[in-house]
């Protein structure tokens, strides 16, 4: 893989400056539909990490003691609780490579815009026609475009966005912790079960701690890569 940057690819892109401007809208259109679906993907995968943190409740307070499984039928089914704060983490950090790739993507679609349809870039639009059905701290347009027509409204919009992105983190901890102590508290669970699922969690943890700081200081894919090997 040579090292050449967005810029640099985007230069190169389509025949550079000599580009027809149908293949260009095509390219783009295509990058707009794989944000959309990114966006949507990542919030499957966040929904799914909430549905499996319900799972966990019934688990541990309801009273389902056993489940046949493949013609199996497997006792205290509550054990199974120790993969759930793994699997719940593994979905957090599938939506934070979502947000991390689509993050990248958008930057592809400005460097394109710029260069070969600057019109799209100087209307101040461009934000518009980049999709994202994720949560809303992770939004393409940080500022909203109508900001000049409603005083204030850019400031409740920040708020929002801070408040969505904070809840997500408290709610993720919250429960990380919550799951942790119910599962050291179950004299039914050893403790070195117990452990080795707070090691991974904690792992992937780290994971996506890493993404969402790369993300935040827009580190270019490559190093993201290398720093993630």
């Amino acid at each position: 893989m040579d090292d050449l940057t967005v810029e640099q690819r985007a230069t190169k892109l389509l025949g550079g400056g000599n580009a027809d401007k149908e293949d260009v809208r095509f390219f783009l259109s295509r990058l707009l539909q794989i944000q959309e679906d990114q966006g949507r993907s990542a919030s499957r995968a966040l929904a799914r990490g909430v549905g499996l943190g319900l799972v966990f409740v019934v688990l541990t307070y309801g009273k389902l003691l056993e489940v046949e499984l493949l013609g199996v039928k497997v006792q205290d089914i509550s054990a199974v609780r120790v993969v759930i704060p793994i699997a719940v983490m593994f979905m957090v950090l599938r939506a934070v490579t979502l947000l991390r790739l689509s993050l990248f993507y958008r930057r592809v679609f400005g460097e394109v815009v710029g260069r070969h349809l600057p019109s799209w870039q100087d209307s101040g639009l461009v934000p518009l026609l980049s999709p994202w059905n994720g949560p809303m701290s992770t939004h393409a347009s940080a500022v909203r475009l109508d900001v000049g027509e409603h005083p204030g409204i850019n400031r409740l919009h920040r708020a929002m966005r801070s408040l969505d992105a904070w809840s997500g983190v408290v709610v993720l901890t919250g429960f990380q912790v919550y799951a942790f102590v119910v599962l050291f508290d179950d004299p039914k669970i050893p403790a070195v079960v117990a452990l080795v699922s707070l090691a991974v969690s904690l792992v992937l943890m780290a994971f996506v701690a890493v993404y969402l700081v790369l993300a935040r200081r827009g580190i270019p894919s490559a190093a993201a890569s290398s720093i993630l090997a």
